[in-house]
């Protein structure tokens, strides 16, 4: 090819024209993506595993209620629910 200069890009960055200058960024290489890819799915994992709620917890709760030793104001949790289900 008469007149063409070809031009390979350095393996792992990408050129980027910023104004009047050109920006080289390297970019994350195939094992540094895959280890974060690996993390993440280790971490998606050990939330679906993990229950929705802490029934350990609920019944410290209730016994507390029952026992007289935490009161709850019924209309402030009801404007606390509505407020929160309404800026959904």
């Amino acid at each position: 090819m008469i007149g063409k200069i070809g031009f390979t890009q350095p393996t792992g960055y990408t050129r980027e024209t910023t104004g009047n200058r050109n920006v080289r960024q390297q970019q994350p290489s195939q094992t540094s993506v895959s280890a974060d890819m690996r993390t993440i799915n280790s971490a998606k994992a050990a939330v679906k595993q993990a229950p929705d709620v802490d029934m350990d917890k609920v019944a410290a709760m209730k016994a507390m209620l029952q026992n007289g030793e935490v009161s709850v104001n019924l209309d402030s949790l009801a404007d606390s629910m509505l407020d929160y289900y309404a800026s959904k």
